[in-house]
């Protein structure tokens, strides 16, 4: 079970994928010799990691200031769990409401829905991963242009958009 749709940015026009919107990163378009890539293995980096690209997600703006908010005052699961379920279904946000990408990669792990995320990591975890998803995004490790970076979006050019 893979995660829904709604989850997933706005596909490039000309991208094949568009349940994925995924660039290859700064060092993965220079590309790198053999060596240099022998090397790197040698140390154990991932390097599939980095010539993967943004894992990208939008989020309800308002859910991820509410998970921030309430992480800061006590991480109590009752008050986490309205805004997580946000992000399980989307589609319910009004379409004057803002959407924010999210870089998934910050999560340090794949998950297949925001449910198994839930599952895995608990209410508090998740609400946690998303916030570490939205600061890997901000951080801009690919150091990507930022004309080229994905921007946020209303609700409504969102769900046009899916």
């Amino acid at each position: 079970k893979r995660l829904a749709p709604p989850l997933r940015p706005p596909p490039p026009n000309d991208c094949l994928h568009p349940a994925r919107h995924s660039r290859p990163s700064i060092r993965g378009e220079r590309g790198m010799s053999a060596e240099e890539a022998a090397a790197k293995a040698a140390e154990g980096e991932e390097e599939e990691l980095e010539l993967e690209g943004q894992d990208l997600f939008y989020v309800p703006e308002k859910a991820l200031a509410g998970i921030k908010e309430k992480l800061k005052n006590g991480k109590k699961e009752e008050d986490l769990k309205p805004f997580l379920d946000m992000l399980v279904d989307p589609e319910k946000v009004p379409d004057e409401d803002m959407m924010l990408p999210v870089d998934m990669r910050g999560v340090g792990k794949d998950f297949d829905s925001v449910e198994d995320i839930m599952e895995e990591l608990g209410v508090v975890g998740a609400a946690e991963a998303f916030v570490k998803a939205r600061e890997y995004f901000e951080a801009n490790k690919d150091e990507e242009p930022e004309e080229d970076r994905p921007k946020p979006l209303t609700a409504a050019e969102w769900k046009e958009a899916m």
